[in-house]
């Protein structure tokens, strides 16, 4: 995990327990920011700081090589991703770039002259969707959408509620893993997501979903991150050929969903069976979960 790091960066996380490390933020001519444990602080050589004083510097040749190391040495190879403005390392890290977006033909293109990374770190944590599971899925799965801020651990819960559907409900589950992070494998250990999934890499919902739907007939189909009409439009295609989604999208609370020009129309059209919100403080916690009514069947 983290392969693709400078070796000054991977000598200072030595001294840190990684099951804590959320987000590593490097940032040119700046002090390395981590997100330890749900809050931010700095990193120094000997771990985390609290003085900014102490903290590592990086510069551009530093985010230069981490770009280079995570794409290994091919940026072709990661154009699509580059479009996007991420790349996704080899353990499922996702690297959110910023700095000159380049447009070719109206349409983003690429990304250059680097300026700041924001490392993602993937965790499996089982056991974390075990509450949502035996309040939403227990009688049977249905279509459900798990909303939250970015950073609160949605992407961990889609994994831990894939992996105990696919054990408990001995159903058959796709996983269209648009940018390898909900089914990545570390060199430590193997994200387990249950002996009835299968797994689409890198491929856009539509075109998986379609191709899912026809060729490998899933109960359930989970994928990550709706931000667009067109997704939204894809999944409804999929549950109403009778294939249950579980899905994210980023929304803070239920007025939220319901203003969403993207999710609105999935709350309007009752398109899945639960909303569950998470809380914005701390990470995977439950704030509440509504039916495709917006009546609440759970609230702390």
């Amino acid at each position: 995990m983290l392969e693709f790091l400078t070796d000054s960066l991977r000598n200072a996380l030595a001294n840190v327990n990684l099951n804590y490390v959320y987000e590593l933020r490097v940032r040119a001519n700046k002090p390395v920011v981590l997100n330890y444990g749900g809050k931010y602080t700095f990193l120094s050589k000997l771990g985390t700081t609290p003085h900014r004083e102490s903290a590592l510097v990086s510069c551009y040749a530093d985010i230069e090589t981490i770009i280079y190391r995570a794409c290994e040495y091919s940026l072709y190879s990661v154009t699509e991703q580059l479009r996007q403005g991420f790349l996704t390392g080899a353990g499922g890290e996702r690297i959110g770039l910023a700095g000159i977006f380049v447009y070719e033909g109206g349409e983003s293109f690429t990304v250059k002259e680097v300026t700041s990374l924001n490392i993602r770190v993937p965790h499996e944590v089982k056991g974390c969707g075990q509450r949502i599971y035996d309040l939403c899925f227990a009688d049977g799965v249905k279509s459900a959408l798990l909303l939250s801020p970015p950073g609160r651990g949605k992407t961990t819960i889609l994994r831990d509620l894939t992996r105990l559907i696919s054990q408990k409900n001995l159903l058959n589950v796709l996983i269209n893993d648009e940018r390898n992070e909900l089914s990545a494998s570390y060199r430590d250990f193997s994200l387990d997501t249950g002996a009835f999934s299968d797994v689409i890499r890198y491929s856009k919902k539509s075109d998986a979903f379609t191709a899912a739907v026809r060729a490998m007939r899933p109960d359930l189909i989970v994928t990550d991150e709706l931000v667009s009409e067109g997704e939204i439009s894809a999944v409804a295609a999929c549950i109403r050929s009778g294939v249950e989604v579980l899905a994210s999208a980023h929304c803070k609370d239920a007025e939220g969903l319901k203003s969403s020009p993207v999710l609105s129309a999935a709350w309007k059209d009752k398109l899945f069976s639960y909303y569950i919100f998470l809380r914005r403080e701390g990470v995977g916690e439950i704030e509440a979960i509504y039916d495709r009514e917006m009546r609440a069947v759970f609230s702390c």
